[in-house]
């Protein structure tokens, strides 16, 4: 399998992950709005589908940053970056990934990993009466969130990588 092909598919996984975000989005404004009419119109609350507007948010966050990252509409610092010539352009592309992204995103993996475990590990559950149980499966999106970042390091840098040889 070639690296282009290798990068196309991580990129079509990686925008599947944007489409349950974007998903999880609609869910999130469904339950918050189902939230405030049962709680002003029926004065019923319920702090487990409170908590559940808290995970989904946490899921929108990790798995829509990771999409971002893919589309190139993360913040970074495009002041320079467009007066750069072509080939310090390629440089930076492959660069950025290798010595920023891919060892930040392990090295997150490693600090996050033990804390979901651990969770796991308690079986624990929210503090509050009523609220949810598993509370490992909003702290396992930590480590899976790196995970999916990374992945998506390494498509940029085969990307780059791919452009490089071409141009050669």
């Amino acid at each position: 399998m070639s690296l282009v092909t290798i990068s196309q598919k991580l990129d079509a996984f990686i925008e599947s992950i944007g489409r349950l975000s974007a998903w999880l989005i609609l869910a999130l404004v469904l339950l918050v709005a189902g939230n405030v009419l049962a709680r002003n119109f029926f004065h019923v609350s319920s702090v487990g589908l409170q908590e559940l507007e808290w995970h989904l948010l946490a899921a929108i966050a990790i798995l829509g940053s990771i999409y971002t990252l893919q589309q190139g509409e993360h913040v970074r610092v495009d002041l320079f970056y467009h007066t750069y010539s072509l080939r310090v352009k390629r440089w930076m592309d492959i660069l950025i990934p290798a010595l920023i992204i891919l060892p930040f995103a392990i090295f997150m993996i490693y600090l996050t990993t033990d804390y979901a475990l651990q969770s796991y590990g308690m079986n624990e559950v929210s503090p509050d009466p009523g609220g949810l149980p598993y509370r490992y499966l909003v702290k396992a999106l930590l480590p899976a969130g790196f995970i999916l970042i990374g992945l998506q390091g390494f498509a940029h840098l085969l990307k780059a990588l791919t452009h490089t040889e071409q141009e050669s």
